[in-house]
C-alpha cells in the first residue's frame, strides 16, 4: 500500500512483509547473527525479532549501520525500561500527568490503509510553561514515551495485518503565534527526541504533516527545524489550507488518505469525543492551555483589553461548577453561555446565555466567585473572562469548571 510514504522511501508501494522479506530477509538474518554473537537476546521468541529488525536493515544502507543503530537501541531501550514496560502495559506513570495537560497530543484516527494518526496541537499546547516547570530531560523522557506508544500500536498493527505500518504525525498549527510557538527550550527537546528516535525508531514516521498554518510560517519553520534531523525535514509537507475548522479539509492534498470519520472535527474531520478527542480538551478550544495547581485551578493571563475564553464540553442536564479567582481589588468580567455542538456542513447557532456578563471585583481577602448551573443543551460551555474594560492592566486570573454531576 503506498500511503503518504515519499517516492524516495525503502518501502514505496511495497509494504507487505512477504515480499519486503524477500528483498531483504537475507540482511535481516545477518544483522540479528551479528547481535547474538556480540551477546544480546534477539530472534524469534524474544521481542526483538525478524520483523523487528527488518526496520533497521530499510534503514540503513550497510549492514555495519543496522547492526549499530540496533545495538544502540537495545542499550538505550535497556536504561530506559521503567518507561518502556509502563507503556507496554499501558500503564500512565504519574510523573507524566502533568506533562500531559501541558502538550496536547495524542494517537487519534488512521489513514485509509490503516495507519495511526498522532495529532498535536500545537496552537493550544503550552512549552513554555511546560520548559518553566520540568527539565529538559524530564520533557525528553516524556515525548520519547509518547514515541514508544506509537511504535507499539504500529508494531501491532504490522503483525496483525503483515504489512509494515508507520505513522503519520499531523501538527495542527491554528492559533498559534510567533511567540508562544517558537520556545527555543522546547525546539531543542524536539531536536534531542527527533535525533533519538531516527536511531530507535527507524522507519516508523511515514509523513508529518503541518496543516492550519499561520502566515507566519516560514520564520517559525526556519526557527524549528535546524533542530531536526534531515530525515525528519525530508518528510514534512505542508497542507495548504488555512483554517481546517471552518474550510474544506479536501484542499488539503492528504486528506483523500485519511478515514475522517476517525480524524478529529478540529481537523475538519467527522469525530467529536465526548470531552474532548485530545487530551480531555474541548475541540472547539482555541486558546493556549494554563497550568494547574493542586488546587485544580488553571492560572492564565488576561491582558489589558484582552480576553480568555475556557471551553467544557457538556451534555444536557450536566451540572457544573464555575468558579473564578482574581488578585484583590482588580475586576474582572465574568460571563458563562452553551454553544450548540456543530453539525457537519451546517450553520453555526447562536449560544445560549447562562450567565450574563458582569464585573467581579472582590475586596481584599474576598471570596472566589463560584456558581453552580444546569447545561439546557448538549454543547460547549463557555466561560468569558474579559478584561476589555481595562486600557492599560493586565490581570492574572484562575479558574477552575468542573461537571459535578452527569445529566441522565
Amino acid at each position: 500500500t503506498m500511503g503518504v510514504a515519499a517516492a524516495d522511501d525503502a518501502t514505496f508501494g511495497d509494504r507487505g512483509l512477504d515480499s519486503l522479506f524477500e528483498k531483504h530477509g537475507g540482511r535481516v538474518e545477518v544483522v540479528l547473527a551479528r547481535l547474538a554473537t556480540n551477546g544480546h537476546a534477539v530472534g524469534e521468541g524474544t521481542a526483538y525479532d525478524a520483523i523487528w529488525a527488518l526496520r533497521f536493515c530499510l534503514s540503513n544502507e550497510s549492514d555495519d549501520d543496522a547492526v549499530s543503530n540496533a545495538e544502540e537501541t537495545l542499550v538505550w531501550r535497556a536504561a530506559n525500561r521503567q518507561i518502556l514496560d509502563a507503556a507496554a502495559s499501558g500503564q500512565k506513570l504519574a510523573k507524566f500527568a502533568a506533562l500531559e495537560n501541558l502538550v496536547i497530543t495524542d494517537y487519534h484516527g488512521f489513514t485509509k490503509s490503516g495507519s495511526p494518526l498522532f495529532v498535536v496541537r500545537a496552537g493550544i499546547s503550552n512549552p513554555g510553561a511546560l520548559m518553566d516547570e520540568y527539565s529538559f530531560h524530564d520533557v525528553v523522557e516524556f515525548l520519547m514515551y509518547r514515541k514508544e506508544l506509537g511504535f507499539l500500536l504500529c508494531d501491532k498493527i504490522t503483525r496483525g495485518t503483515n504489512t509494515l505500518t508507520k505513522l503519520v504525525t499531523i501538527n495542527d498549527l491554528n492559533h498559534v503565534s510567533l511567540v508562544s510557538g517558537t520556545d527555543s527550550r522546547f525546539s531543542k527537546v524536539l531536536g534531542a527526541v527527533s535525533k533519538i528516535s531516527e536511531a530507535v525508531y527507524p522507519q516508523l514516521l511515514d509523513r508529518a504533516v503541518l496543516i492550519n498554518v499561520p502566515y507566519v510560517f516560514s520564520t517559525m519553520w526556519s526557527l524549528v527545524k535546524g533542530f531536526l534531523s534531515k530525515k525528519t525535514v525530508g518528510k514534512v509537507s505542508v497542507c495548504a489550507v488555512s483554517d481546517t475548522r471552518s474550510g474544506d479539509i479536501g484542499k488539503c492534498p492528504f486528506a483523500k488518505f485519511l478515514d475522517l470519520e476517525t480524524v478529529p472535527s478540529f481537523l475538519g474531520g467527522n469525530c467529536r469525543c465526548a470531552g474532548g478527542c485530545l487530551c480531555g480538551v474541548s475541540n472547539e478550544q482555541t486558546t493556549m492551555v494554563g497550568v494547574t495547581n493542586a488546587e485544580g485551578f488553571t492560572s492564565a493571563y488576561v491582558a489589558a483589553r484582552g480576553s480568555h475564553t475556557v471551553w467544557r464540553d457538556c451534555s444536557a442536564g450536566d451540572v457544573v461548577v464555575c468558579r473564578v479567582a482574581v488578585d484583590d481589588g482588580k475586576g474582572i468580567a465574568i460571563g458563562v453561555s452553551v454553544a450548540p455542538t456543530p453539525a457537519k456542513d451546517a450553520p453555526q447557532k447562536i449560544p445560549t446565555t447562562l450567565v450574563k456578563k458582569f464585573k467581579h471585583k472582590p475586596r481584599i481577602g474576598g471570596a472566589r466567585w463560584e456558581h453552580t448551573l444546569t447545561v439546557p443543551i448538549n454543547g460547549t460551555l463557555v466561560l468569558e473572562l474579559s478584561n476589555e474594560g481595562s486600557l492599560l492592566t493586565g490581570k492574572q486570573v484562575q479558574y477552575k469548571v468542573d461537571v459535578v454531576r452527569r445529566g441522565t
